[in-house]
């Protein structure tokens, strides 16, 4: 809003001493700054829900409102800002999606792998015994095994168990192989 629309909205009397560089002008002209910065936030509702879009200081709170506060405020965190390693934008736009389709192996590797940033998780159901899982954790996500283990404890069916298995080494060539 411009000083000008702010001092019409003044009554009468201030009305007629907004002489320009007076000190009514002037602080007019303050609020016409303070006014500007908010109506540029809110000129475009969307980019403030818009997990991809806000700003950066909004996208904790857009995580929270989808269910993620419980992964937000982890004390193995190695950055305050950055919560996860991957992309938090990206979790908290697929946050309601994630929670739609919660407790399928599917729905726990993509939750896995956009948290952490890392691919290469796979979840396998053993037939021998029911409502067991086995969750494979990729050698780069190592550093990360709590947050992977608080994600699997937090997204599993209530009912299940699971065991969080290193991914094997792959085979290294020896001289004589090459």
């Amino acid at each position: 809003m411009r000083a000008v629309e702010i001092g019409l909205l003044l009554p009468e009397i201030y009305r007629t001493n907004m002489d320009e560089g007076g000190p009514l002008a002037a602080l007019l002209e303050i609020m016409s700054a303070l006014h500007g910065s908010l109506e540029a936030a809110i000129a475009d509702p969307p980019s403030l829900i818009d997990p991809r879009r806000a700003p950066d200081r909004l996208v904790s709170t857009l995580a929270g409102w989808v269910g993620l506060a419980r992964y937000l405020d982890r004390p193995d965190d190695q950055s305050a800002d950055r919560p996860f390693p991957g992309d938090l934008r990206e979790l908290a736009a697929l946050g309601a999606e994630l929670g739609r389709r919660r407790g399928s192996a599917a729905t726990l590797v993509r939750f896995l792998e956009t948290a952490t940033g890392i691919s290469g998780f796979t979840v396998e159901e053993d037939p021998h015994q029911p409502f067991h899982f086995r969750v494979t954790l990729p050698e780069a996500a190592a550093p990360r095994r709590e947050l992977v283990l608080s994600i699997i404890h937090g997204e599993k069916p209530a009912f299940a168990t699971f065991d969080l298995v290193a991914a094997a080494q792959p085979p290294r060539k020896t001289e004589e192989e090459d």
